[in-house]
């Protein structure tokens, strides 16, 4: 089962065709990020929508059952998450809402300071709220899986220390790998793999040190964080960004709170010839082996940690035993 942990594509047809072509399983797939409770719902339902249209090739998948399905039958299984939780407000009840209506991942924050918590890139970390505690509480209670991707660092870590499951990173890299108030130092790190949480090492540019990183030097980051914190606690998310129109970077770094002069907006980073999007997925199963990862813990990079944590946190108690 090959799993991507994040991307935030503008899905079409055309687009499942990409993901499929890199013989990608299932995707942790971004359905909002800068809406709130209305626009949330109304993105959800475009996505409903769009498997409809296209069932033959895509499926929104909420337990591990119907990932499983979802590949038996050759379709693309969907796990829809939030980068943020502004659509969320301040009602800890909206946790079990939106697991109904699909949603499995929630992250805390995203680009900016939330009721829950700060970003990564807030010049001071003030922690969780009293708001993102009971928060979290809910979000453990509705069988949703917490992401600190976008999160500040204390924020992160009263995060980890809170939860009551695993939570994780879905897409962000070792900080010593790359220096990004993006990506987690040890200690954040540390703390995630060690309550059962999964890292989901980035190929998003600017958080790996550009397109001149080599396959190698990616894969033996992996290594060295497996070293570290143990492989079955190392994935991969992409942070694959397919389909959209070149100024669309603005609108998704900053939604309405900072707009750029129109002939500021930021255009998307050139991505490593080894990994222009995910139909080069593919390429890390070499990668991975050359730099010394055995058979089985290449598969639990590429896909089967995931599966492991997506069982833990959403209830498949069966799949979480057998795993």
């Amino acid at each position: 089962m090959i799993v991507d942990g994040l991307q935030i594509n503008e899905w079409s047809r055309e687009v499942i065709e990409t993901v499929r072509s890199g013989g990608i399983d299932v995707v942790h797939a971004t359905v909002g990020v800068w809406e709130d409770l209305g626009a949330a719902m109304t993105r959800i339902g475009a996505f409903r929508n769009l498997c409809r249209q296209n069932s033959d090739v895509i499926r929104i998948v909420t337990t591990v059952a119907e990932i499983r399905q979802a590949h038996d039958d050759q379709v693309l299984g969907v796990v829809l998450g939030f980068q943020n939780s502004s659509m969320l407000g301040d009602d800890p009840e909206m946790a079990s809402m939106f697991r109904d209506v699909g949603i499995r991942v929630v992250q805390l924050t995203y680009n900016i300071a939330n009721h829950l918590g700060s970003s990564c890139w807030e010049p001071t970390d003030g922690g969780l709220t009293r708001v993102g505690h009971r928060m979290v509480s809910s979000l453990n209670d509705a069988g949703v899986l917490i992401d600190i991707s976008h999160v500040g660092n204390i924020t992160g870590l009263d995060a980890v220390h809170a939860s009551a499951a695993p939570i994780a990173v879905t897409h962000g890299n070792p900080r010593a790998f790359c220096d990004s108030p993006r990506n987690k130092p040890d200690e954040v790190l540390d703390a995630v793999a060690s309550r059962g949480g999964v890292i989901g090492c980035t190929l998003y540019p600017l958080f790996m040190g550009g397109a001149d990183v080599t396959l190698h030097q990616y894969c033996s980051m992996l290594a060295q964080l497996a070293e570290r914190i143990g492989v079955d606690h190392v994935a991969i998310g992409s942070d694959a960004v397919v389909g959209w129109e070149p100024d669309a970077l603005g609108w998704m770094r900053s939604g309405r709170w900072d707009r750029p002069n129109p002939l500021d907006i930021p255009s998307f980073p050139d991505w490593p010839s080894w990994f222009t999007g995910p139909q080069d997925f593919a390429n890390l199963a070499g990668g991975l082996e050359q730099v010394g990862f055995s058979p089985s813990e290449r598969d639990g990079v590429l896909g089967d940690n995931w599966m492991r944590l997506f069982a833990t946190v959403f209830g498949d108690q069966s799949e979480a035993a057998e795993s």
